[in-house]
């Protein structure tokens, strides 16, 4: 958060220790040494500053090559050329939905990107692809305990037939290869090995690491695809990588190390695998295939680059799409997107403690709540990013009857528009219910930040399909609720509670998904939808802030993202409080602490530097912490802030409305946009 609005709006006090009366106020003397901070280098009373990391991001070409020296440009030539005039240059990160609200609040992260572009050696290409076929998997175990043979995806043969229900007699004669076969290949181990072995090729995985992939035109290539069986739905135990085809894909990475000091960053992209549901690159027949009205643009197999079939796009775009996944996705979605919310939960003071509060809404003849919530490995899931505050969990089970059923009802708009003179019409019951009772629970014990989670446990299909969103105050874009939703329909389709908690708890600490963001450079916002359709690849990655349930914890980029925020939140908040230590006389005698944790921020810009970003946070934590201490031994009142406490009753027309859009296609400037779009809702329960 911009530290001059943390001091301005959070109005820090000073509380002096002798209240006697006071002379008349005189003009203040002239600044003196006496009155200011001296010598410190990385704190700035009362200054805004980002954090700035030159990262190198190696673009490594497995199975694409250069076009030789003077030589004409062949399908699947990849040329540096091709990203030069594409990939970004610099990026600052943005709170999203904050800078909805008309002012752009930038997080205090900047960056200038360095890129390492490698081709890989024919020996580290016959090594790989040796690898991938040793780990294919050509049969599996169903859930009955059957054996299996492996076939093409639904989607395979949708691509087959061009035709979304694969029902057809023979291949669509705009195919350039009809698929045969298909192997399922783990994503995780193949992560892992790119991981391992790149250094024979000169690459450092502990830097972010892009590998795109292509198999097609090798004597032992295979049509395949990736995915994830080794994980299941916390409270169901559905397996989606093994039962569903919409979760066979072409991408994977991200994978979290159980050593933050050290871990790795591989993200790998496969157009010669698939074609898979999740970038809808199965279709190459429509123009529109979310039925928007805009053209969407997706990356076909890479087969049908520049052939002598009707082809679906030349043979010199291989390059620029790559280079277009690389920017919208890897870079900007991945490894440095922009948050949706402040990391920043109660500035200047931020929580030592947290409590994940579920308010369970049970209708009755509802799924029995012990099996579809498990409230202390959600608790333990999203701690990771608050690492530094002890975490309790609570929960309070009543029945989704009365006030709560009718707020309920309101917010899927079940009858009619409840509050149609207010900004949100629909939400606004169950807003107001809902801060209501969290300021009941901060009365109780104030000395704690509170997660007010909404899990609705229906018995009936009432609605169409969400899952969970994580609501702001409607004001400030400060974050505000979870709320999560259950029906039999999404139980059967093989969902509980608490993943979609977990996720939801990960927008309300701040992260955003992995296939919508921000382009800094452009001002663009934007999601799969139009001319980034194919930007839903950001999905396949090892996160639960993906749709596509392979993931049940945070993956490596959410954590990286979060501790740098975390670090920035630390650095400006720390600032602000000197700054008004500062104005207020107490520069002097708190001088030492001040400079005492001006040297933990050197620590923490130095790891940061380094990347070892958990010690970055750590060490900005200890340095903010010392700084709290001072103001605190100064009489200076460090206040968290409640964004319930400063509430508008202000109907709509009398505030600012901030900017909103009904779909992800791209806009100018951040917009609050619905949790998901009907078109991503069909992908994620399809089969």
């Amino acid at each position: 958060m911009k530290t001059r609005i943390a001091t301005a709006m959070l109005g820090l006090t000073l509380a002096l220790a002798a209240c006697a009366p006071q002379p008349a106020p005189t003009p203040p003397p002239p600044a003196s040494t006496e009155t200011k901070y001296q010598g410190l280098q990385a704190l700035k009373p009362g200054v805004e500053q980002d954090i700035t990391a030159t990262l190198k991001v190696n673009v490594v070409m497995v199975g694409y090559h250069p076009t030789s020296a003077g030589q004409v440009a062949g399908p699947r030539d990849v040329n540096v050329s091709d990203f030069t005039g594409i990939l970004p240059e610099t990026s600052r990160s943005i709170a999203r939905i904050p800078s909805a609200y008309g002012k752009d609040e930038y997080t205090g992260n900047s960056f200038k990107y360095q890129y390492n572009y490698v081709y890989a050696s024919k020996a580290f290409e016959d090594e790989f692809f040796g690898h991938l076929n040793s780990i294919k998997q050509t049969t599996y175990v169903d859930a009955d305990g059957e054996t299996r043979n492996i076939a093409p995806t639904v989607y395979q043969q949708a691509y087959n037939c061009q035709d979304a229900n694969a029902d057809c007699d023979a291949p669509a004669g705009n195919i350039t290869l009809p698929v045969t076969s298909n192997v399922w290949i783990d994503g995780p181990s193949t992560e892992k090995w790119l991981a391992d072995n790149a250094g024979k090729i000169g690459v450092n995985t502990k830097e972010y690491t892009v590998f795109l992939v292509n198999w097609y035109g090798r004597p032992d290539f295979q049509f395949h695809t990736y995915t994830r069986t080794g994980t299941q739905e916390t409270d169901t135990g559905f397996n989606f990588g093994r039962d569903r085809s919409s979760r066979k894909l072409i991408a994977w990475g991200g994978t979290a190390s159980s050593d933050q000091s050290n871990a790795k960053r591989v993200w790998f992209y496969d157009l010669s695998a698939g074609p898979e549901s999740w970038t809808s690159n199965w279709d190459i027949s429509h123009p529109d295939v979310d039925d928007d009205g805009v053209a969407d643009y997706r990356m076909p197999p890479v087969w049908e680059y520049g052939t002598r079939n009707r082809t679906y796009r030349t043979f010199g775009k291989v390059g620029p799409d790559l280079a277009r996944v690389v920017r919208y996705v890897a870079v900007n979605l991945l490894f440095t997107p922009s948050p949706i919310y402040r990391a920043a939960l109660t500035p200047p003071q931020q929580p030592e403690n947290i409590d994940v509060n579920v308010a369970l809404e049970q209708a009755a003849g509802a799924a029995d709540p012990q099996n579809i919530l498990k409230l202390d490995l959600l608790r333990d899931r999203v701690s990771v990013l608050q690492p530094f505050a002890k975490f309790t969990s609570t929960t309070r089970q009543s029945p989704l009857a009365g006030d709560i059923a009718s707020a309920y009802q309101c917010f899927f708009r079940l009858g009619d528009v409840c509050s149609p003179d207010r900004a949100d019409p629909d939400g606004d019951k169950l807003f107001n219910l809902a801060t209501n009772e969290l300021k009941a629970l901060y009365a109780q014990n104030p000395n704690r930040y509170i997660v007010p989670v909404y899990a609705f446990n229906d018995a009936q299909n009432s609605q169409g399909g969400l899952l969970g969103v994580a609501t702001d105050d409607g004001v400030t874009g400060t974050q505000a609720f979870v709320n999560s939703f259950l029906t039999p329909d999404l139980h059967d389709a093989g969902y509980g509670l608490t993943d979609t908690i977990v996720h939801e708890a990960g927008h309300h600490f701040s992260l955003s998904h992995p296939h919508d963001g921000y382009d800094s450079e452009q001002n663009l916002e934007y999601g799969p939808g139009g001319e980034f359709m194919f930007v839903n690849s950001g999905d396949e990655s090892d996160s639960v802030m993906s749709y596509i349930d392979l993931g049940r914890t945070f993956g490596q980029f959410n954590l990286d993202s979060q501790y740098r925020y975390l670090t920035s939140a630390y650095l400006n908040n720390a600032s602000a409080i000197l700054g008004a230590l500062q104005d207020n006389g107490k520069a002097k005698v708190t001088d030492a602490d001040a400079k005492s944790a001006d040297a933990l921020f050197r620590q923490a810009d130095a790891a940061y530097q380094g990347m070892r970003y958990l010690e970055a946070a750590q060490l900005a934590h200890d340095g903010y912490r010392k700084v709290v201490a001072a103001a605190q031994g100064a009489g200076v009142n460090v206040p968290a802030y409640q964004w319930f406490n400063r509430l508008s009753t202000q109907a709509i027309g009398e505030q600012a409305a901030p900017r909103r859009a009904t779909n992800f296609l791209p806009t100018q400037g951040t917009a609050i946009r619905p949790e998901e779009t009907k078109f991503q809702r069909q992908l994620r329960l399809s089969k």
